[in-house]
């Protein structure tokens, strides 16, 4: 298991690199099947000074991606309050596995990408473009695509899709269906119920 610690708008020390890839290293003992753990530190410039320290974590896992983020006025405070809220949401994970019969599918990895797009809006987006490209376009709402990342995944079914959806708290999430072989996207409806589109080609 491969735990990376960035930061943004602060000094990474040795200290505090070391202290979150201890804190996020002891999942690794509820779960065997973690690729790689993505920790981001930051400061945000926000008037609530007792949020201001950020701590975002992303799980990569074979088939599935968890996610957590916390604010505090200290960034080792937002570590262990992450760091609790992943651990919860792997062992969570792992008792639906005991839980659910497991499946005949396909033996052979399925390589797909599993991108993850947020736009980010209002006020605080920002786009850098020249001036020719900014050009009559003041009264335009600017829009920013970042893509989170690529990994190898195995077929799911459906039913195993809509619960990494209730897992993830998204509003849709991408995967490549068992019975298919085609990517697939399920989101939630308005109504409670899962929507899933399976595109042709």
């Amino acid at each position: 298991m491969q735990i990376v610690v960035s930061g943004k708008n602060i000094h990474l020390s040795q200290a505090l690199k070391d202290y979150a890839e201890k804190k996020l290293a002891s999942i690794k003992k509820y779960f065997d099947h973690i690729i790689e753990v993505d920790v981001n530190l930051s400061t945000d410039d926000v008037r609530d000074q007792t949020r201001s320290k950020v701590c975002e974590v992303t799980v990569w896992a074979n088939g599935i991606v968890l996610r957590g983020k916390k604010a505090s006025e200290d960034l080792y405070a937002s570590i262990d309050m992450v760091a609790d809220k992943i651990e919860r949401q792997v062992k969570k994970h792992k008792e639906k596995l005991k839980d659910v019969p497991r499946r005949q599918t396909d033996k052979k990895d399925l390589a797909a990408v599993h991108s993850i797009l947020s736009l980010d809006t209002g006020k605080k987006a920002k786009k850098e473009v020249s001036a020719e490209e900014t050009s009559g376009r003041a009264d335009r709402s600017e829009h920013r695509i970042v893509r989170s990342g690529t990994f190898s995944i195995k077929p799911m079914f459906a039913d195993e899709a809509a619960e990494q959806l209730d897992l993830l708290k998204q509003e849709f999430y991408v995967f490549s269906n068992a019975e298919t072989n085609q990517i697939n996207v399920i989101y939630k409806r308005t109504d409670g119920n899962f929507g899933l589109i399976e595109p042709e080609f």
